[in-house]
């Protein structure tokens, strides 16, 4: 089980470049990244990006596809088209999950978004299917699919292609137990995220995430991929990333024993 950083949250958002991501995922020691699909980040040229991840030693957990429009009304031929780029993007980048949220705009009723959703998913399974991959939706509170027991049930048709990203922070708020998702979710979840209770850096001060419970139930149930390290990046985010893989390894020794 590999630990990794999240490209989107400690790349895109703050503005750092590949270059840097990399140089910053390296020095913490992190194994890999959730590397993003976007236009900053080199999604022309996957290939190059890949040789410079192969000469830093670091593998792509999976790829997050930043244009969220997987649910909303008169984007289905943008997302289908975007979407089989990522597959391809995906085979030469050697991840076989694509991360995906499916952003629900305030003015699209959740019913809308979900039959946008629904009918994307008939659309690209097959296209996954196709190459291997999964692609994995992020359940959270105010979008298209919100606690995990909807999300799984919702997404049930097209299963195991379609899979769930299961974020310790998201499922928290909600009010939902993290144990009790791991055992639910087990082999329909395509990536875990860590990230705190209050969305910063796991452990720290009124975390009140129980990682071992979440991860553990999550094994003993089928998981069997990795963990991406997804928060909002304190000002030193190097000394906050080492800490943070430094408690899910932790973390992953304590589920294994």
């Amino acid at each position: 089980m590999r630990v990794a950083v999240d490209g989107i949250y400690f790349g895109v958002l703050p503005q750092r470049s590949p270059s840097d991501l990399i140089a910053l995922t390296v020095e913490v020691g992190a194994e890999g990244l959730n590397w993003p699909y976007h236009p900053d980040y080199d999604e022309d040229d996957p290939a190059r990006t890949a040789a410079q991840l192969r000469d830093a030693g670091l593998a792509v957990v999976s790829l997050g596809l930043t244009r969220q429009t997987s649910a909303i009304p008169d984007s289905e031929a943008a997302f289908r088209e975007v979407f089989a780029k990522c597959v391809e993007a995906a085979g030469i980048l050697g991840t076989t999950v694509i991360d995906c949220w499916p952003y629900r705009p305030v003015e699209v009723t959740k019913e809308a978004a979900q039959a946008v959703l629904a009918s994307n998913l008939d659309a690209v399974v097959p296209i996954a299917q196709a190459a291997g991959c999964c692609i994995s939706f992020e359940f959270e509170p105010d979008t298209t699919i919100e606690r995990f027991a909807e999300a799984k049930a919702f997404l049930e048709p097209w299963a195991p292609t379609a899979r769930l990203t299961a974020d310790t922070y998201h499922i928290i708020r909600i009010g939902d137990d993290l144990a009790d998702a791991g055992a639910a979710l087990g082999d329909r979840i395509g990536m875990i995220h860590f990230s705190a209770s209050h969305r910063g850096e796991p452990g720290t001060d009124d975390d009140q995430c129980n990682y071992a419970a979440f991860l553990g139930n999550a094994l003993d149930n089928g998981y069997a991929g990795d963990i991406v390290l997804q928060y909002a990046p304190p000002e030193d985010a190097a000394g906050s990333l080492k800490r943070a893989i430094s408690l899910t390894r932790e973390v992953i020794k304590q589920c294994a024993e």
